[in-house]
């Protein structure tokens, strides 16, 4: 069964705790209350760690395409198909992604709940923030608010100023300077930029982002990203004369 399955067949049947919980606790008609009393760190029947990420981006993606204004349908359009979210499955997954969208102003208790939850996987939340970049573009262009937002979602789930700025570059910068590409400062060794590359080659491969809980049909662009790290290790070995 695909992860929308899996999903949806439990994603009103769990308390989560903490505002993703609550969220869940409306569109579900439970009692929000009961849910909301519940500590952030408490997991109480979830079914896997795929779920509580799936849901955290149609959270924060809903959020997202709020945050420059209003909704439009284009952008509707482009989350579905970006998510690839079947046919079947898209009247559920929408009653998320419109309690999410009423406003913006309350992301960062979502953002701070996956942090929590996922604070010993950090990759795990560069892939979400890669797959933010990805859906602002939708429409052909990021807008301030949207890096803002997104800043401050990488922000609140605890990423450092580099990880957040390794991703970013890819999107932003017309130049990509390859040192910031791969995170690591220009005056360093051959030796510790190689170190990095590899350090980085392994988390950015699908199976990798597989196992540490990131649904396949949610691996958006890692292999693109993945490239460019490559693409920014084989320019520096060049400019380096590096064999």
């Amino acid at each position: 069964m695909s992860i929308w399955g899996k999903l949806l067949a439990g994603t009103f049947g769990f308390a989560l705790g903490g505002p993703i919980g609550a969220l869940l606790g409306v569109i579900a008609g439970h009692s929000v209350d009961k849910i909301r009393r519940q500590n952030t760190n408490e997991s109480i029947g979830i079914q896997s760690p795929q779920e509580i990420i799936t849901i955290g981006i149609i959270i924060l993606a809903a959020k997202l395409a709020k945050a420059d204004g209003q909704v439009t349908s284009d952008e509707v359009k482009a989350f579905r198909e970006k998510f690839k979210i079947p046919p079947d499955f898209q009247s559920d997954v929408g009653k998320i992604f419109n309690e999410a969208k009423k406003t913006s102003d309350d992301f960062h208790q979502y953002a701070k709940q996956l942090g929590m939850l996922f604070r010993a996987q950090p990759q795990v939340l560069e892939q979400v923030v890669n797959l933010l970049f990805y859906i602002a573009e939708a429409d052909g262009e990021i807008s301030d608010p949207e890096i803002n937002y997104i800043e401050n979602c990488a922000n609140y789930f605890g990423l450092t100023k580099t990880q957040y700025e390794s991703i970013k570059t890819l999107w932003l910068d017309k130049q990509i300077n390859p040192y910031k590409v791969l995170g690591i400062n220009k005056e360093a060794t051959d030796g510790e930029i190689r170190k990095k590359w590899i350090e980085l080659s392994k988390e950015l491969h699908p199976d990798q982002l597989s196992a540490q809980g990131v649904p396949q049909e949610l691996i958006i662009k890692s292999e693109d990203r993945l490239s460019e790290i490559n693409q920014a290790y084989d320019k520096i070995k060049s400019i380096r004369n590096i064999n």
